[in-house]
């Protein structure tokens, strides 16, 4: 006989929810505080973007510092109200072609693996014409649990992840410090 579980449709959006809950769950332990961007800014200011935006920006605390340093940004995230906007990286309530860089520190993993690409082409979508971006990916398994579940779903080598980009853009090597991903977004 065969498992009837496996025939019944996993809702997508029960799922995010039930991530977003993690990160609520951790609000008052002061996680998302790590500021996974600092070693970028030398190479962000070296770029001298008008504006960026930043997915999955925790307590928001790169923009802030962009902006000490006179660079104009939006944060992004779906928990953390210090965020400029409160919203999942699929669905950013921004015009298309506003963001002459795109950033994500350590926030593509915290993602469900169907809805990556989804991610990716949100990014795409909101940056200009050849626009830069600049990520940071871990590749292994959270160390933080919440309920004795990480919060890293697409855990994937960095192969992975780089043919993922390589479909809205080109990765230029040799860019930043090693532990970052830099390049520009390809436009359809």
């Amino acid at each position: 006989m065969s498992d009837p579980s496996a025939t019944i449709p996993v809702d997508l959006e029960a799922r995010r929810e039930h991530e977003r809950r993690k990160y609520l769950a951790l609000m008052p332990t002061g996680y998302g505080s790590t500021n996974h961007g600092r070693f970028a800014y030398r190479l962000v200011q070296g770029w001298k973007p008008r504006f960026v935006v930043d997915f999955g920006c925790g307590r928001n605390l790169f923009i802030q510092h962009l902006r000490r340093l006179g660079i104009d940004g939006l944060g992004i995230d779906f928990a953390f109200p210090e965020a400029d906007i409160v919203a999942p990286m699929h669905r950013v309530p921004v015009s298309a072609g506003i963001a002459d860089l795109v950033t994500s520190f350590d926030a593509l993993e915290h993602l469900l693996p169907e809805e990556v690409d989804e991610v990716l082409d949100e990014m795409r979508r909101i940056a200009v014409p050849a626009g830069r971006l600049v990520f940071s990916i871990c590749t292994r398994e959270s160390k933080t649990k919440v309920n004795g579940e990480g919060l890293h779903p697409t855990v994937r080598p960095l192969k992975w992840w780089l043919d993922r980009i390589g479909r809205v853009g080109t990765v230029r090597q040799g860019l930043g410090a090693p532990r970052y991903i830099a390049g520009t977004f390809n436009h359809a």
